[in-house]
């Protein structure tokens, strides 16, 4: 992972919460913004050192704690309208990495046609489970499955390209368990082949994604080494 990836989070609710904890387990480069100040006060004495109370509509007042490389996260449920405001402003930055939230699939609609805005669906998706997505690159899906043991499927990184799990020698190397190897159809990403055995001698391509299990850090040394 870059060391200049910076997140922003906006909104402050169970689902703002538990993705910015999330990154600040994982010591992320993290400002928080609410706009309601007993909020983002009880946040400071948690320990979160770049905590701002403002209305995110307010576009001087945002200009000052995002950047056009920050990836930002709308994470507040309690008004579309707000939403969009705040997405049309962090586009007249420049910000290229926008998630937000969309809890209606006519919500949904109009986000779709905002190039930069990747929807988020707290319902479907768990806060922890975004902040990790976030985080790493190269993650198609993950869950915590069991306390400190993660499930997740991941792309292959173009460095692994006709090379098998035997020769990169991963579950040696990174401690993590390779459960199955998925061959997907580029054409309509529809799953061609899933392999659940005999997989380990297949060589690697842009098609293939791994399903694997791991602790927390046994899945960052691998898709640190798979970034780098």
């Amino acid at each position: 992972m870059s060391e200049s990836k910076k997140f922003v989070i906006i909104g402050m609710g169970a689902y703002g919460q538990a993705i910015a904890r999330t990154l600040n387990d994982f010591n992320a480069d993290i400002t928080i913004i609410d706009k309601d100040l007993a909020t983002i006060e009880n946040l400071k004495q948690e320990g979160f050192e770049h905590a701002v109370q403002l209305d995110s509509t307010d576009e001087i007042a945002i200009s000052r704690f995002v950047t056009p490389d920050d990836i930002v996260v709308l994470a507040m449920g309690e008004s579309f309208e707000d939403n969009i405001l705040t997405v049309g402003i962090l586009m007249k930055l420049g910000v290229k990495k926008i998630y937000t939230r969309a809890i209606k699939e006519i919500q949904t609609k109009i986000l779709d046609k905002m190039d930069v805005v990747e929807t988020l669906f707290p319902e479907k998706q768990q806060g922890r489970e975004t902040a990790i997505k976030l985080f790493y690159d190269g993650i198609k899906f993950v869950n915590e499955f069991a306390p400190g043991i993660y499930l997740g499927e991941f792309k292959i990184p173009e460095k692994y390209y006709g090379k098998t799990i035997v020769e990169l020698n991963i579950r040696q190397i990174f401690k993590i368990n390779i459960i199955a190897l998925k061959e997907i159809d580029k054409t309509d990403g529809t799953i061609k082949k899933l392999h659940p055995n005999n997989f380990v001698n297949i060589p690697l391509n842009d098609r293939h994604t791994l399903i694997a299990a791991g602790t927390k850090e046994s899945i960052s040394s691998f898709l640190e080494n798979a970034n780098s």
